[in-house]
């Protein structure tokens, strides 16, 4: 993927968010299928924590060559940050512009970065991840939770039957 195309595709997923998921109710975006289980409200809440650590990372990796950037704890975060009691409206649009600021940062960095490092222990065979790879990552990690989004969606509705 490249800074052209992964904004797209950015867009598209934000998009799908804001207009497929937009009228769910708050019964059904808190219900909790099980106590291991993420709710709707809390796996928006978590790309809502990615988007915010990802900002972060794609401004600094712009800015240095080597970023030193704590990882986050996923379960740690939506426990501190509760988004249960955040209503579903409130959290799809946090999150569908948190995003647009991430596809203006992406449409506009110096490719020249791209190659710049974050030094983090995600992946056995490597001590860091490239710019060019974290953006990839973070566009596969959304369509991932779309999935994960749609399937819990379709949990929620058959076990309220």
């Amino acid at each position: 993927m490249d800074n052209i195309t992964i904004p797209k595709e950015l867009e598209q997923l934000i998009n799908v968010f804001r207009n497929d998921f937009s009228e769910i109710d708050e019964k059904t975006s808190s219900y909790r299928i099980s106590k291991d289980k993420w709710t709707l409200k809390e796996i928006i809440g978590h790309l809502i924590d990615s988007a915010s650590n990802n900002h972060q990372r794609f401004v600094r990796l712009q800015l240095s060559e080597v970023l030193e950037f704590p990882d986050y704890k996923n379960d740690e975060w939506l426990e501190t940050q509760n988004y249960q009691n955040m209503s579903l409206s409130e959290l799809l649009s946090l999150f569908y512009y948190y995003n647009k600021l991430i596809i203006n940062i992406i449409l506009n960095l110096d490719s020249k970065c791209l190659k710049h490092r974050w030094n983090v222990d995600w992946d056995e065979n490597s001590p860091f991840i490239t710019f060019e790879n974290l953006l990839s990552h973070y566009v596969s990690h959304m369509r991932t939770h779309l999935t994960h989004f749609r399937e819990r969606l379709g949990e929620a509705e058959m076990t309220k039957k």
